[in-house]
């Protein structure tokens, strides 16, 4: 079936770059959707099944397999709205659906992926496509942003790469010619500490750049700051989902070893700093997509936390980037709304979008509120069990020290959105028009699933939860 899937994802791709009729693209996009959908279905349907080595739909990638799926119909949805308001030439219009379209390719494949080396292929894959996204702009600034994702994203693939070298010592050292995660996981206890902690750290680092860790989160927030709003929705959800996925089977395999101890240290160090230089830049960040990328880095922030106290952090960590995705991408789509409404997405510049807008305004409150984790959103349930977990393991100043510097991104976080929604704007709306309320109604189904999911999630969600969980213990 992935054989099936990949034909049709060029064969789509390709044929978004050369068509050049609108009804035509609207189609292709409505093909892609249900290729993605039929395929997801299918592989958790086999899942543990399928026994080509290079790709297992496990319960960690049909999960978030399953969210890339749910998220790619609101972003092709919105990246069709967004293409149509800025009444993008065509040749432009079909780049953009084409790199979306082979971006989400490639994201599939980091998600199913069995085995080390096929992962940092697919890694290195969803650098290529998405750089065409960023760069959608032409302008400077895109420029700029490109070129440093690019830059970044080279010095991790190669830093990856010398993981990938120090791990293959390992598993010779240890006799083993298979280097699917599914046979290391099973052999991990007999893998050369030594060199496992090498490679662990090389590829940990190298990954970084996708998951929005420390320390290289910097490319992807000024990606994310200029990429076309439903692609940065794509991008600060499941591209990190990327990132925090190829991270943690490497993590499955130390945990098992006697270096597990060691990576668990290495693992609340980055995510520790991660909450600390988000909070830092989203005091002082004068752009709302910023804002919303330096809250993306410490979430996964979080949930690194989470997964550096074992335990009931690893439930927790896994169920808060699902909620995360799902809140962030929301928050983003509505802000492709500020942004055209306005034609700026700077703090100082934009207000009284809530009597502009009363539904959009109302996605960016209940959005807040969500973002924050207060109840009822369902973060409120995944961050509680963070804490406590730190609370279990011992780390009680460092639970302390997270709350405050968590404070410190509310008050900017809540600063940022009710000035948008009820102070006076300083730029008049060039657009004054009320966009139609269509245009929300995803933004309300992706917070509400995050409330249902957090507060009663479904069994299907439970069970995946549960099993990876049984995986990491």
């Amino acid at each position: 079936m992935i054989i099936f899937y990949y034909a049709g994802i060029i064969l789509s791709g390709g044929m978004f770059m050369f068509i050049r009729r609108k009804s035509l693209h609207h189609l292709l996009t409505v093909a892609v959707l249900v290729l993605q959908s039929v395929f997801t279905v299918y592989e958790i349907s086999r899942k543990s099944n399928d026994r080509f080595d290079f790709f297992t739909p496990d319960d960690l990638g049909t999960l978030f397999l399953a969210l890339l799926g749910i998220l790619m119909i609101p972003a092709c949805y919105h990246s069709l709205v967004y293409l149509e308001k800025n009444n993008e030439p065509m040749r432009v219009r079909s780049l953009y659906l084409a790199a979306m379209t082979f971006f989400c390719g490639a994201m599939s494949g980091v998600y199913l992926s069995n085995h080390v080396g096929t992962t940092w292929i697919f890694i290195e894959l969803t650098t290529i496509t998405s750089c065409l996204l960023i760069y959608h702009h032409r302008s400077a600034e895109a420029l700029e942003a490109t070129w440093k994702y690019v830059f970044v994203c080279s010095v991790s693939v190669a830093v990856s790469f010398v993981g990938v070298l120090f791990l293959s010592i390992a598993f010779s050292k240890a006799g083993l010619d298979n280097f699917t995660y599914r046979e290391l996981a099973a052999h991990a206890a007999s893998l050369d500490p030594f060199w496992l902690k090498i490679g662990f750290l090389f590829l940990f680092s190298g990954y970084t750049v996708k998951a929005g860790l420390f320390p290289m989160f910097s490319a992807g927030v000024d990606a994310k700051d200029q990429a076309p709003t439903p692609a940065a929705a794509m991008l600060a959800t499941c591209l990190c989902n990327c990132g925090f996925v190829a991270i943690l089977r490497i993590y499955r395999i130390i945990m098992h070893n006697e270096g597990g101890a060691w990576a668990q240290k290495i693992m609340l160090i980055s995510a520790v700093l991660s909450i600390a230089i988000a909070a830092y830049y989203m005091v002082r960040t004068k752009g709302y997509k910023r804002l919303l990328a330096y809250s993306g880095v410490e979430h996964i922030g979080l949930a690194a936390v989470g997964l550096s106290m074992g335990g009931q952090g690893y439930y927790a960590a896994l169920l808060h980037v699902v909620l995360h995705s799902l809140v962030k991408a929301a928050l983003f789509f509505q802000f492709g709304q500020v942004s055209y409404m306005y034609k700026s997405v700077r703090r100082s510049d934009i207000g009284n979008y809530f009597r502009l807008n009363v539904w959009g305004g109302l996605v960016l409150l209940i959005g807040f509120f969500c973002i924050a984790a207060i109840p009822p959103s369902g973060m409120f349930v995944s961050e509680a069990m963070i804490f406590l977990s730190m609370l279990h393991e011992g780390h009680l100043l460092l639970m302390i020290a997270v709350m405050l510097l968590l404070t410190v991104i509310l008050w900017s976080l809540g600063r940022s959105i009710f000035g948008l929604l009820f102070s006076f704007s300083r730029v008049e709306a060039v657009h004054a028009q009320r966009p139609p309320v269509m245009e929300s109604v995803s933004q309300y189904i992706l917070l509400g699933l995050a409330i249902w999911w957090g507060i009663s999630p479904p069994e299907m969600l439970m069970d995946s939860l549960i099993h990876i969980f049984i995986e990491l213990v």
